[in-house]
């Protein structure tokens, strides 16, 4: 490893040299004009069950899964929104 052509290993086994295959980001792979949107909307017009029992299903397998922290994070928002309120009442900043 003390050669001039060799080059020590990146972190975590990464390529030194950035990404394999080009691609910079996460959806590189699709054209740059790809409507988003417009295809979510057709996609959820044309099969609106299907859709909707995909959400649920998500939904319930995040409640299971992660429910704790998103309860945690609700109760968070909860609190500081209650805190800042009470803090804007007894400031005298608002009324009551």
């Amino acid at each position: 490893m003390s050669g001039p052509e060799v080059r020590p290993p990146a972190p975590h086994g990464a390529s030194p040299d950035g990404p394999v295959g080009g691609a910079e980001g996460a959806f590189d792979f699709l054209p740059r004009d790809f409507d988003w949107r417009g295809k979510g909307l057709d996609t959820i017009r044309k099969h609106p069950l299907a859709c909707l029992l995909g959400a649920a299903a998500v939904g319930f397998w995040m409640g299971r899964n992660r429910g704790a922290a998103i309860a945690a994070a609700a109760a968070g928002v909860a609190s500081n929104l209650a805190m800042r309120e009470l803090n804007r009442a007894l400031s005298g900043d608002g009324a009551i």
